[in-house]
């Protein structure tokens, strides 16, 4: 106890980030918000739902050409 005058708290080094490392952030962040918003504009890429949305005459003719 009698050193305890000479001990010293070690202060955290102050850090920076430069433009790679903050590039590095948000490149992967600007992906993740595209794709979220081109899933959210085409929530159903086969197309079921507008082959539902066709009259049942129309769906009645796709089935005879297909057999």
């Amino acid at each position: 106890m009698e050193h305890l005058s000479e001990l010293n708290t070690a202060e955290p080094e102050h850090m920076s980030f430069d433009a790679v490392e903050i590039a590095g952030l948000i490149v992967p962040l600007l992906f993740a918000i595209m794709t979220i918003v081109l899933v959210a504009m085409n929530p159903d890429p086969s197309g079921v739902a507008d082959k539902e949305s066709k009259e049942p005459e129309q769906r009645l003719e796709q089935i005879h050409q297909h057999r």
